[in-house]
């Protein structure tokens, strides 16, 4: 009798152990082909494990390839349809894949070092945005369902332009992307609507619609349109624009070279030139002395009593 109940009792236990083991085997990373190249100008060059292969259309595409363009540009399409375009002289890494196809959801994350990459989303998107992740040298951006735009400079700074998207049977819509920083975040929702982020700590800039020429663009306000006694001429805007530039790189020195509270109550030293730039991040409470050699330029810096932690750091 006793016998008998701990059979009973040991069966439901094993089909809860398999159960979570085919659960697992259906999210599990994908090691091999997760994608293909669907079309291409030129030859790209994918870096994986070392090897270096040159592009042809239907070249398969897998995690942990970094692709590189010159003078073309390649369009990706992965398995559960997210599309990527990467266009001249850029470069976007393959971060991780994952996809279930029965119940078309995974994770997607990429990383662009480089240049210009265009995104279009495919089922992983559709659930919520924490599903995909695309991430520049000083942002990172969570996507819902939608296209955008994105380009990077050489030094990290970056920009973001929100795409008007088609569904399955050709309907216009828009989506929403959330661009963030180590200095706070910004939604766009609206076609055109663009934002940049020049550094990892420094906010980014408020959203703005690009206007757009042509069948193309995004509709107008006529209300807002006819009222041009209170809009500002465009070389006004222009000028606006660049003093926000100013007065955001004029902040960043005002903030270089200290510790710095963050929005999540952390902290961050940080530090930038035209060649080199450094963040370190610490815990409240923490007590560090951070001695930053930039290439003879001696910097130090102390959080709280700087006693318990010493990091040296030299940039040759």
């Amino acid at each position: 009798m006793n016998l008998a109940t701990q059979m009973v009792l040991r069966k439901p236990v094993v089909k809860a152990v398999t159960s979570s083991l085919l659960f697992l085997l259906f999210l599990t990373p994908a090691f091999g082909e997760i994608g293909n190249i669907t079309s291409q100008t030129r030859a790209a060059q994918i870096t994986r494990k070392g090897d270096k292969i040159l592009t042809e259309v239907n070249t398969p595409v897998e995690m942990r390839d970094l692709i590189q363009t010159l003078k073309g540009r390649a369009n990706i399409k992965f398995v559960d349809d997210t599309k990527v375009s990467v266009t001249e002289y850029s470069k976007l890494l393959i971060d991780e894949f994952v996809y279930n196809p029965e119940k078309k959801t995974g994770k997607l994350s990429l990383k662009a070092a480089l240049g210009t990459i265009r995104y279009s989303s495919g089922k992983i998107a559709k659930n919520s945005r924490q599903n995909v992740k695309i991430k520049s040298p000083t942002a990172s951006v969570s996507v819902r369902g939608t296209d955008f735009t994105m380009n990077v400079q050489e030094d990290g700074a970056s920009s973001f332009l929100l795409l008007p998207s088609t569904d399955e049977k050709g309907n216009s819509y828009v989506g929403s992307i959330e661009v963030a920083t180590l200095g706070g975040k910004v939604t766009l929702d609206q076609a055109y609507e663009a934002t940049t982020v020049t550094t990892a700590i420094a906010a980014p800039s408020p959203p703005q619609v690009i206007q757009q020429d042509g069948p193309g663009g995004p509709k107008k306000d006529k209300g807002k349109e006819d009222n041009n006694e209170n809009k500002k001429p465009a070389d006004r805007e222009d000028k606006k624009d660049n003093f926000e530039d100013i007065e955001i790189r004029r902040k960043e020195k005002q903030i270089m070279n200290k510790f710095l509270k963050m929005e999540d109550g952390r902290y961050v030293f940080f530090s930038k030139d035209k060649d080199n730039m450094i963040s370190l991040i610490v815990e409240d409470g923490s007590n560090v002395t951070v001695n930053y050699d930039n290439k003879g330029s001696i910097i130090n810096a102390k959080f709280n009593s700087g006693n318990n932690v010493l990091f040296n750091i030299k940039q040759q």
